[in-house]
């Protein structure tokens, strides 16, 4: 049952649960408030803060030419090898045969029958769903 939309209890409850209004000098204020940040210095941001300082981008260059140090000491093929700590915890070179025959495929043979009621051997549909499923 649908309520009554003219319902003299309902707007007594529903009384005063309406968003307020804006103020009526909220567009002037604001539209004043955005003339005067235009007219006024651009603020820096924190990139041009960076860009613009010496020391950072000092600090910055310092940084890279590090890395491409440390990158042109450890660069495999130049002579320099990792040897592990300790031999034991090196990993093996060598083929597990268990995991090669795991992962070898199998071969099926043409006569595999579905394993399906108690007459699977038989290819007639009528004589697989005469047995029922023993399961």
């Amino acid at each position: 049952m649908k309520p009554n939309e003219n319902d003299p209890a309902v707007d007594r409850l529903m009384r005063g649960l309406e968003p307020p209004s804006p103020p009526t000098d909220l567009r002037s204020k604001a539209l004043s408030a955005a003339r005067t940040r235009m007219a006024g210095e651009p603020a820096t941001d924190v990139w041009s803060m960076i860009w613009n300082s010496r020391g950072i981008r000092l600090a910055w260059a310092a940084a890279v030419v590090l890395l491409v140090a440390g990158h042109a000491m450890v660069v495999p093929g130049t002579g320099n090898t990792f040897r592990p700590i300790d031999p034991a915890l090196a990993a093996e070179y060598r083929v597990d045969e268990y995991l090669v025959e795991m992962l070898r495929p199998t071969r099926i043979s043409e006569d595999v029958h579905p394993i399906v009621g108690l007459f699977a051997a038989s290819s007639d549909l009528t004589d697989i769903y005469a047995g029922g499923n023993p399961s």
